[in-house]
């Protein structure tokens, strides 16, 4: 079963989404205080948003910085087509590769990655220029991250 987009969240579903973003980790029975909800009823909605895909998994926030790996960069590459299984099969290997994606433009991907150092960005700038040419961007700050964006209603 799929979201329907146009029945759309109701406000208990996004309160729901939002408490979840804020922290994964609160009980059924914590979720239903706060939501005025039994624990069950909590317990149901999630299981329907599970089931229509709006929720896909529980994940733990980690700090890159904080592991060693405070560089963060941009890349945008140009890969002949030919290469393209090639390409994502040994991105997927590369652990200092955190997204990769098929876009549209002069480049072929756009990648995400977080290094240590310059001189590890430039090793891994050495190994994707193995398939085209690179431009690279390191992350000087985020001003805003959306990855656990809630839509509000239409």
């Amino acid at each position: 079963m799929r979201f329907d987009s146009k029945e759309g969240l109701d406000k208990t579903d996004q309160s729901l989404l939002r408490l979840l973003r804020a922290n994964a980790r609160l009980s059924f029975a914590e979720l239903g205080r706060k939501l005025r909800m039994s624990p069950p009823a909590v317990a149901e909605r999630m299981k329907r948003l599970e089931d229509w895909g709006v929720i896909r998994a529980y994940r733990a926030e980690i700090d890159l910085a904080a592991l060693g790996r405070g560089l963060h960069v941009y890349f945008r590459v140009v890969i002949a087509p030919k290469d393209y299984p090639r390409f994502k099969k040994a991105v997927t290997a590369m652990e200092e590769i955190l997204e990769c994606h098929h876009v549209t433009g002069a480049e072929s991907f756009l990648l995400r990655g977080a290094v240590a150092s310059v001189p590890a960005l430039e090793e891994l700038i050495q190994r994707l220029t193995l398939f085209g040419p690179t431009t690279t961007s390191v992350i000087l700050s985020t001003s805003l991250d959306r990855r656990n964006f809630v839509p509000t209603p239409a």
